[in-house]
């Protein structure tokens, strides 16, 4: 039934759209605050280029910590340069899709159901923790800029930060489809 309900709206041009532009986001982002994808201005000898690492096939499911593999090459792209690590952009693609059926199953409440005004801004509301929980892959660079001396702290916690993520995001999916089978002409 949800799943059915989540394919009628990705069907509409409108919600895919920003169901697309919320998973490319979600994925720069990601990588962006993972340390995999960065901006390294200088002197490239090409706009595009790229290199695998020799001992690439026994780096590939290594990790340096919960939910953070080790890259096996790089490839700039201008003045970016986004280290590959199949684990780390197939979690970051994961979540990425969980966060894009939430913005586009909130914003098909939020816009073709009219649930506009308080009600409306209560079924918008309710997907903003499971966002916010997405971005729980965040908090090494959010650690960086407030300090190491939280870093033992949240050490203890850190393996369960994608999982608590993706279990938000589902959640929030699960609830936001739920009400809008409920609220349905």
């Amino acid at each position: 039934m949800r799943a059915k309900l989540l394919a009628s709206i990705l069907s509409s041009r409108r919600f895919l759209a920003a169901a697309l532009v919320a998973l490319a986001a979600y994925v720069v982002l990601y990588l962006a605050a993972a340390q995999y994808l960065i901006a390294a201005p200088g002197e490239a000898d090409s706009f595009f280029a790229s290199k695998l690492l020799p001992d690439w096939r026994e780096l590939v499911l290594r990790q340096r910590a919960p939910f953070l593999h080790e890259p096996i090459g790089a490839l700039r792209l201008g003045p970016f340069v986004l280290f590959l690590s199949i684990p780390n952009l197939a979690i970051a693609v994961a979540l990425g899709l969980l966060v894009a059926a939430n913005v586009a199953v909130s914003y098909f409440g939020f816009h073709a159901l009219g649930l506009r005004g308080v009600r409306g801004l209560h079924s918008l509301i309710g997907t903003i923790p499971a966002l916010i929980g997405g971005a729980a892959c965040c908090v090494p660079t959010l650690i960086l800029v407030i300090g190491l001396q939280l870093t033992a702290t949240l050490a203890t916690v850190w393996s369960w930060l994608v999982p608590a993520s993706a279990l938000l995001l589902v959640g929030s999916l699960w609830w936001s489809l739920h009400r809008i089978g409920e609220n349905a002409p």
